[in-house]
């Protein structure tokens, strides 16, 4: 999330990114992230801006809260990660059984869960793009966050699952915002035979 508005790459949702930016610098609105959030923030992803990460840091804490990884946050992280997520879709397009949760998104989860249940922040939204579609290098394809629901077969009634299920999981959707419309330039269809 950060690094799309930073970079403007890809270009979609930065307008809803950079509407809730501006809502939280005049108080409109609220924004946390997880301090792991802020790797994202490497030197080679920033160097067109002109822009150290320390600095573009200095900058975000004007209007964002950074929330530490707590030992309490971490311990809850890890009680998300020592579960075995299975798809509870079915049919053809059925994707494979189990999946790992990563270690940076079940802190983010943890962080989302701590400010809702610990913090009081009772509107949180949870804004991420992922649902799948990428591969973790450490634990190959990882649990979606969007549709993270659908990965709990079997997990019904485990505290910080259901509590992670609970949150409002979503792109970041703005109401002052067209929702940008589906590239269809990037389809992985292959072309008709000839």
């Amino acid at each position: 999330m950060l690094y799309r508005w930073l970079s403007k790459k890809p270009n979609d949702y930065v307008d809803h990114i950079s509407a809730h930016v501006s809502d939280a610098e005049v108080g409109r609105s609220k924004i946390f992230i997880s301090s792991i959030g802020l790797a994202e923030l490497r030197p080679s992803r920033v160097k067109a801006s002109g822009e150290t990460p320390a600095s573009i840091v200095n900058k975000l804490c004007a209007f964002i809260t950074v929330i530490d990884t707590i030992p309490d946050i971490m311990s809850l992280a890890g009680s998300l990660k020592d579960n075995r997520y299975v798809c509870s879709t079915d049919g053809p397009k059925a994707p494979e059984r189990s999946r790992e949760l990563s270690t940076g998104d079940a802190i983010q989860l943890a962080t989302a869960i701590w400010m809702r249940e610990y913090a009081g922040v009772q509107d949180l939204e949870f804004h991420t793009f992922d649902d799948g579609k990428s591969r973790n290098s450490v634990d190959g394809k990882t649990v979606p966050m969007i549709s993270f629901q659908n990965w709990c077969k079997g997990l019904d009634g485990v505290e910080y699952v259901e509590l992670a299920k609970e949150l409002k999981r979503k792109k970041p959707d703005h109401p002052s915002c067209p929702i940008p419309a589906k590239n269809n330039s990037t389809s992985s269809k292959k072309p008709p035979a000839s």
